[in-house]
């Protein structure tokens, strides 16, 4: 349940990437979710690699202190290499520039290069290696300074190309899974899209400044994507048990085909409905504070 619970809920606005470029919803919602999008999955990893260490065929752990004894230590050497690479990439880099050393076309190449050597080193040192790319990009950001864009933007190239390759995985996953899921696997991908999504996050946010109807909006855009692939996927290779894989692939594929109609599909309903509350009420607050003339 915590492998299934691990590959469904981190949000990744791709499938609804409008969503960040739609000025109808408001500035920090927007944020709010970008923000999410971006850091939830590495916070999850680490929950991901104590779940699959202890339903993994490949381990040996067979109770959760076992599992702890396993995801604990690769969790830390995934941080100390992914600090490291990325803390002594960005310095390098860093004064490789200031000094006229290198050039735009070379740091691009360098920028790609840096996640790829981290996970590696992770792998070697049995670290993980997502946990490892993800702390080397905080590490580099902070030790390079601002980044330029175009930097960055053969990196994000490469990203989409291989967010293409996992979609066209999703696609192949659909027309073999799909026939094949049952009624639980339908029922608990859609909860975790709408129900187990929206109570949380408002529990989260009470006591928040954000109004309700923005705390509604942060509760309800949680689009799945690619995040949600790569665990499903990781977990249909290492779980145990044919039916266990099954459940696995068959529930990422209900929850992102789901998202990518539901959040897709319905986000510019979502703030077109808000825009037209949000004038309503800004219209009625006028009138209220209008004096009629003696």
């Amino acid at each position: 349940m915590l492998v299934l619970v691990c590959a469904v809920m981190p949000i990744d606005l791709a499938p609804a990437a409008g969503v960040l470029r739609d000025e109808r919803l408001p500035e920090r919602v927007r944020n709010v979710l970008n923000v999410e999008s971006g850091y939830n999955d590495g916070f999850v990893a680490p929950v991901f690699v104590f779940a699959i260490t202890l339903a993994g065929s490949t381990s040996h752990a067979n109770s959760p202190e076992a599992a702890l004894s396993e995801a604990v230590p690769a969790s830390l050497i995934a941080i100390g290499v992914g600090a490291a690479v990325g803390g002594i990439a960005g310095l390098l880099m860093r004064a490789c520039a200031a000094r006229d050393l290198t050039t735009t076309h070379a740091l691009r190449f360098g920028v790609v290069c840096i996640p790829l050597l981290t996970y590696a080193l992770a792998a070697l040192a049995h670290g993980n290696g997502f946990v490892a790319a993800f702390v080397a990009g905080i590490a580099f950001r902070a030790a390079r300074g601002e980044v330029a864009h175009r930097e960055v933007a053969l990196s994000e190239d490469v990203a989409a190309l291989a967010s293409y390759v996992m979609w066209f995985v999703l696609g192949v996953c659909a027309v073999l899974v799909i026939g094949l899921t049952t009624w639980q696997a339908w029922v608990f991908g859609l909860a975790a899209l709408t129900v187990l999504r929206i109570v949380p996050v408002l529990g989260a946010l009470l006591g928040s400044t954000l109004t309700w109807p923005d705390r509604w909006l942060v509760a309800l855009l949680g689009p799945r994507g690619i995040a949600t692939i790569v665990f499903a996927l990781l977990a249909f290779y290492d779980v145990s048990g044919e039916a266990e894989q099954m459940l696995a692939l068959s529930t990422m594929t209900v929850a992102v085909i789901g998202s990518f109609l539901l959040h897709g599909l319905g986000s510019g309903f979502v703030a077109e409905r808000y825009a037209r509350r949000a004038a309503r009420t800004g219209a009625a607050e006028k009138a209220s504070t209008t004096v009629a003339p003696d």
